[in-house]
């Protein structure tokens, strides 16, 4: 399985037998599935699918508990793996998968998804921001770029947010806003938060302002308005209207539920 093609492959083969288990005994019966598979790279492959696959996909008794548990065993094994590493490369790469996990469960338990209902309780957050934390960690131990950091701090951010500290909140997300316009640079993308800025300089500006306004900042709208504006511009262009449309989705849901029923900004749909 040397290619994503053939890992998905691989991954989809196992999944009708690893949903039955998550329908059948939760995520114990999940691990004991994967733990199953006596091939570390089979092991690696069925739990970073497993926890997305088990949070965003439809089966029976589905909740974010079985998800967040398989996804905690999976950063243990890929840990393991990387502490049974014979040279540097492998137990960095070993290192970085579980990274790549701890983020993705930070992301599937925060508060901001437009069409997600599943219900999240404070220790879901508390869990979601130890999860960003742990993934920020790791991207400096691994000396990751601006991008992945522009994200996880985005992930810090909205959990903060969803714990009731805006300020904690702004301040992460502006750490994010911060990477993302230094990936926009490497990238030769646009650094400004209107028509031709990029999709994480605009997302992560609409972060800051949602957070100050949760605050109780009226100087937060300004920013709020401007980056709902400018995806509103790029749902004029056939390139970029997905992305924009999904940044609007996402800041308008967050405002929603975030700053005590403010009105959106133009431009913005209702989620």
């Amino acid at each position: 399985m040397e290619t994503y093609e053939e890992q998905q492959a691989f991954f989809n083969a196992n999944w009708d037998d690893m949903r039955a288990a998550a329908e059948h005994g939760g995520a114990a019966d999940v691990v004991r599935f994967i733990e199953g598979h006596s091939d570390d790279l089979e092991r690696r492959v069925l739990y970073v699918f497993a926890h997305q696959e088990l949070m965003n996909q439809e089966w029976a008794g589905r909740s974010l508990d079985v998800g967040i548990a398989v996804a905690d065993a999976g950063i243990a094994e890929l840990l393991r793996q990387a502490e049974a590493a014979g040279d540097e490369e492998t137990r960095r790469k070993r290192t970085d998968t579980a990274n790549v996990i701890s983020y993705n469960l930070s992301a599937d338990l925060a508060d901001c998804w437009p069409d997600d209902h599943l219900r999240r309780e404070r220790r879901h957050f508390e869990l979601g921001l130890k999860a960003a934390q742990d993934c920020i960690r790791w991207r400096l131990e691994l000396d990751k770029g601006p991008g992945p950091f522009a994200i996880a701090y985005w992930a810090q951010g909205m959990h903060e947010l969803s714990l009731e500290d805006p300020h904690a909140a702004e301040d992460s997300f502006a750490r994010s806003l911060e990477f993302a316009r230094l990936a926009a640079r490497e990238a030769k993308l646009g650094e400004e938060v209107d028509a031709d800025g990029d999709f994480g300089v605009i997302l992560s500006a609409g972060y800051v302002g949602l957070a100050r306004m949760a605050g109780g900042r009226e100087s937060g709208r300004e920013l709020y308005e401007k980056a709902s504006a400018a995806f509103a511009l790029q749902l004029e262009n056939p390139n970029l209207l997905e992305d924009a449309k999904f940044g609007l989705a996402q800041l308008n849901t967050v405002r929603q539920r975030y700053t005590s029923a403010m009105p959106a900004a133009a431009g913005a749909p209702d989620a």
